[in-house]
């Protein structure tokens, strides 16, 4: 049996690593971790107990439309990676490791988790293995505005350009400390959309200012449901895993 760590939504803020250090030797006697809002780093996580890899693969295959989708890598390569992410969670930016911030989380006790989307993505860009991104928006559930919407929906404008991938790097590297803060409203992501090479600024600007991508967050939403309740989520093969990259290193041999 393994310990499997899974990040759900809350309010993100900065707090000490050594507070956090000794919270999270608490949670080894408690069953879990018990952060609420104005904790570091910020989100809930419990300690499920789970059958590891022995579990039967999930039928995924409702994940193939590149359209809601994005992937990375060969449709045949040996092994397959769903990431299910947050443009606002705080664990899916220190998954990403593209924030200058996440950086503190690159040895201690998330040094596991820093990186490892931004490591699946090379090998996937390398033709190693194939990625499929799964963007999801629950952080805005408790909020009046909508920035992890918004962050998709940007998301997928890029998308139609085929330039996804450099928005999500765009909008993860812009990410801060707080959600729906202001930063991811739609004039703040048009400004990100700037920086990118070859994207057309009045299509993109047109698509997000008018949610032409609205409906496909909102079917991505219904579906990822069926499969992630928290960010990050990983599957190899269909299988449910860790957000550990030594645990996910070791399938994709």
């Amino acid at each position: 049996m393994s310990d499997k760590i899974e990040i759900k939504k809350d309010t993100f803020y900065k707090g000490s690593i050594a507070i956090l250090a000794v919270l999270i030797i608490i949670s080894i006697f408690t069953g879990g971790f018990g952060f609420g809002a104005g904790s570091s780093p910020g989100a809930n996580a419990n300690v499920v107990k789970t059958g590891g890899n022995t579990q039967q693969p999930v039928n995924m295959n409702v994940l193939q439309d590149t359209n809601l989708y994005p992937a990375l890598g060969p449709k045949n390569a040996k092994h397959t990676v769903i990431e299910f992410s947050d443009f606002q969670c705080p664990y899916c930016a220190i998954a990403s490791g593209l924030p200058d911030w996440t950086q503190q989380y690159n040895s201690g006790q998330f040094s596991d988790l820093f990186g490892i989307a931004g490591k699946i993505e090379k090998m996937a860009a390398d033709g190693k293995i194939r990625v499929i991104y799964v963007s999801m928006s629950f952080l805005d559930d408790k909020s009046s505005t909508k920035e992890s919407d918004w962050a998709t929906e940007a998301a997928l404008c890029a998308n139609k350009q085929d330039k996804f991938w450099e928005m999500h790097k765009a909008i993860f590297t812009a990410q801060t400390q707080g959600e729906n803060t202001g930063k991811f409203n739609k004039d703040k992501l048009e400004i990100l959309a700037q920086g990118i090479s070859g994207l057309d600024q009045a299509k993109f600007k047109s698509c997000l200012e008018n949610d032409e991508t609205l409906s496909d967050v909102q079917k991505i939403a219904s579906t990822a449901s069926q499969f992630a309740s928290v960010t990050p989520t990983f599957y190899v093969d269909g299988k449910k895993v860790s957000a550990s990259w030594s645990q996910i290193s070791s399938l994709l041999n």
